[in-house]
């Protein structure tokens, strides 16, 4: 089933899990037990706000700073919900919101409905934290480390000035189920680029929704289960006059499980156009897409099932950029079998560009 619709079983949570209010909306703090795993945690993490030492304090487990999940309410200043029929809470507003599914088995964990996985928020002592490197790259902080002090420094991310919205289009015949979520944005100050920008967004949706109701007119009515297209997507860097979404694409027309295509959307905000891999590094490294291939193909030899069928980079790569480097990816069954998902492969920028080059500048 879809990762973005993926709910956890109904079954009772182990041990109990107990929402305490605060006596005002949107405060509820989580006291969860279950089948936590021992872990290696060291403990006394000094965490700072805008130069501000707070009370909280931060963990290192398995290598990974972790927040509390009460820090970025009562210090950060952002609304927490709970929500008892699906068991989720729901951290700050918006296309950065932080959505944490509680089971007996873990937490599973989106951002705007995109699920992501590789972020692993955990339940330490009975309270949730969230990774830093998951605050960093999708909800709008960085921060930096004091390996000295064992402190971490976090600030707001200075990012384009611009606002996004979500747009919603859901609809459900005898057919199939259709929920497609959708960017716009607005507020930039340049009319003509914003109207492309939306332009390319809505386009990419309508082609979506044109091509699944097509397909839900095939179905075969003898098949027990309808249909199911669904789109969301994320935000995965705005800054330095670069805009990258990252939209995942779903459809389900029977077997043993539906498809994902993933499509990356590099938007200059100069002049709304999307950048290709050549428009971001040939200028600066003509020989960029052998710089690339050496981690790609590395990354792929050590996935199980890799078909050895590489074809390397190109300028018209699927990518997406993100604070640290160029996330490079391939779809389902491209070289790797169904069960290893959409490999993505983040390559530091300094990997890529001659020292003293800057991406951005």
């Amino acid at each position: 089933m879809n990762k973005a619709l993926k709910r956890w079983s109904t079954l009772t949570l182990a041990a109990g899990l107990i929402i305490t209010g605060f006596g005002y909306t949107g405060q509820a703090t989580v006291v969860a037990a279950g089948n936590t795993k021992n872990i290696a945690v060291v403990p006394s993490v000094i965490l700072k706000w805008k130069g501000t030492t707070l009370t909280q304090k931060g963990l290192i487990s398995n290598g990974n700073t972790l927040i509390p999940v009460t820090l970025l309410r009562d210090q950060l200043g952002l609304s927490l919900n709970y929500n008892p029929g699906t068991r989720t809470y729901s951290l700050g507003s918006g296309y950065r919101q932080l959505n944490m599914d509680v089971s007996e088995y873990g937490v599973n964990t989106n951002v705007n409905n995109f699920y992501l996985n590789e972020y692993e928020v955990k339940n330490i002592g009975g309270k949730l934290y969230i990774p830093f490197k998951l605050m960093s790259d999708y909800l709008g902080y960085e921060g930096v480390w004091n390996s000295e002090l064992k402190s971490l420094s976090i600030t707001p991310r200075l990012q384009n000035d611009l606002e996004i919205t979500t747009k919603v289009l859901e609809s459900n015949t005898k057919d199939a189920l259709f929920i497609v979520r959708y960017p716009q944005i607005s507020g930039l100050a340049d009319a003509k680029v914003e109207k492309i920008i939306n332009s390319k967004l809505e386009k990419l949706k309508d082609d979506f929704v044109d091509a699944s109701k097509e397909q839900a007119t095939k179905r075969d009515s003898s098949i027990e289960h309808t249909y199911q297209f669904f789109q969301n997507y994320v935000v995965s860097y705005n800054e330095n006059d670069v805009l990258s979404i990252v939209i995942d694409q779903y459809g389900y027309t029977g077997g043993a499980h539906g498809g994902t295509l993933r499509i990356g959307m590099n938007f200059s905000l100069v002049d709304g156009e999307l950048l290709s891999l050549a428009d971001q590094l040939k200028e600066k490294n003509a020989d960029y897409a052998t710089e690339l291939d050496k981690h790609v193909v590395k990354g792929l030899t050590e996935i199980n099932g890799y078909v050895e069928d590489y074809k390397g980079v190109t300028s018209e790569s699927n990518y997406y950029l993100k604070s640290e480097g160029i996330a490079l990816f391939f779809q389902q069954y491209e070289y790797t079998p169904y069960a290893a998902g959409i490999p993505t492969f983040v390559v530091p920028y300094q990997q890529i560009l001659p020292k003293g080059t800057s991406m951005f500048k």
